[in-house]
């Protein structure tokens, strides 16, 4: 859910436990409708980061960083509106400098756009979005090399691919450019995978997980078979790519569960150089689902570990954090890290520096009560 290849935040967490600062840092009631989805983009310009939420059938929301704490800005975007929002992609569509936001929609099929007008305030142009469908993932990604940004959605059915004209006008190039698939797209991911310079995709999926190599000028080709072990049932909700191991390619891991009576063992596989995936067996099994997995550097030793999101079940600490020893073997570091909270069901994980002390901090994006703010205590 990121703007750059190396979708890897490399980040530096204190080795302390965070502290939770919800009540302090963030409109608690705004973020109690099952969140689905927070991303993090300075949408006003005044160089702090703002927040975005998508809601599962609630109302999405704009927050904007002001007096140490996000501010709900209740009519920054269309109010009333109850979609079954499931993902963000922020980024400059129309070419303005202004930092625009596309939502899409599971259930009810309904996608929204929204243009920024530089003033706190978003223009509806939804309609912009000339396709619908069971939608669980977006991406905001060059595909054309053209200098502006394109949209990538993934669907239940065949997914899309929606070409940018540079001022925010989107045509759907999905037949020419994808390949004809039916899957349960759940998240996107883009890094140059084969290591030939440009942007390839990583599809997370309900079942069967993809590969599609990019041949330079934006169209994309099927290459799982032979880059990634296929098992028999997978049901992925996130991916993540980044260079866990030092040498130089992207590494995948995938978050997974187990709705559909698949094993909920995360993978963590390692890049050969040339976008051929094989399994690590430096990472620990833990059978708890896991919704959501992203990379950042939490020691502060310059190598990326890995965080996940587990929607609670019942456990004291919604997340689990995995330390890298710098050569790509793991250990579970949860409890040394992040205090026993009261029950919360984290379904997305966000690793940025909230209150601008150059030290990044740990949001949650809870399904059922309010979001979670973890703050770090500063560099050692």
């Amino acid at each position: 859910m990121t703007l750059s290849f190396l979708t890897a935040v490399v980040l530096s967490l204190s080795s302390q436990p965070l502290k939770d600062m919800s009540a302090s840092y963030i409109p608690l009631a705004a973020t109690n409708g099952r969140t689905m989805d927070a991303e993090f983009a300075d949408l006003d310009g005044d160089g702090d980061l703002d927040l975005v939420l998508a809601a599962e059938f609630g109302q999405n929301a704009v927050c904007f960083w002001h007096n140490d704490r996000f501010v709900l800005q209740p009519d920054a975007i269309t109010q009333g509106k109850r979609h079954d929002s499931e993902d963000i992609a922020i980024a400059d569509f129309t070419g303005d400098g202004l930092q625009d936001i596309a939502i899409v929609a599971e259930d009810d099929q309904t996608n929204e756009f929204y243009i920024n007008s530089g003033d706190g305030t978003f223009v509806d142009a939804s309609e912009r979005i000339p396709v619908s469908g069971t939608s669980n993932a977006v991406l905001a990604l060059d595909v054309d090399s053209d200098g502006d940004l394109d949209l990538l959605i993934g669907n239940r059915g065949a997914n899309v691919l929606l070409l940018n004209d540079g001022a925010g006008n989107f045509t759907d190039a999905s037949d020419e450019r994808l390949p004809t698939q039916a899957d349960t797209t759940q998240d996107i991911e883009a890094g140059d995978i084969d290591g030939d310079g440009d942007p390839d995709l990583i599809l997370a999926n309900e079942q069967a997980n993809r590969i599609l190599i990019n041949d330079g000028k934006g169209f994309f080709t099927d290459e799982t078979q032979g880059r990634l072990e296929i098992k028999a049932l997978e049901e992925t909700r996130e991916a993540d790519l980044g260079d866990v191991d030092g040498d130089g390619d992207l590494d995948l891991v995938l978050a997974n569960v187990a709705w559909s009576g698949a094993d909920p063992t995360d993978r963590l596989l390692l890049n050969d150089g040339s976008g051929v995936f094989t399994r690590s067996d430096e990472f620990p099994a833990d059978s708890v689902f896991s919704v959501d997995a992203d990379f950042a550097d939490i020691d502060s030793d310059g190598d990326l570990d890995i965080i996940t999101a587990n929607l609670g079940q019942g456990a004291a600490i919604p997340v689990r954090i995995y330390l890298n020893d710098g050569s790509g073997a793991f250990k579970n570091a949860t409890t040394d890290l992040v205090s026993p909270m009261s029950l919360v069901h984290g379904i997305d994980i966000e690793c940025v520096d909230i209150n601008g002390d150059t030290s990044p901090d740990l949001y949650i994006a809870n399904h059922v009560s309010s979001d979670t703010v973890m703050i770090g205590f500063g560099k050692q």
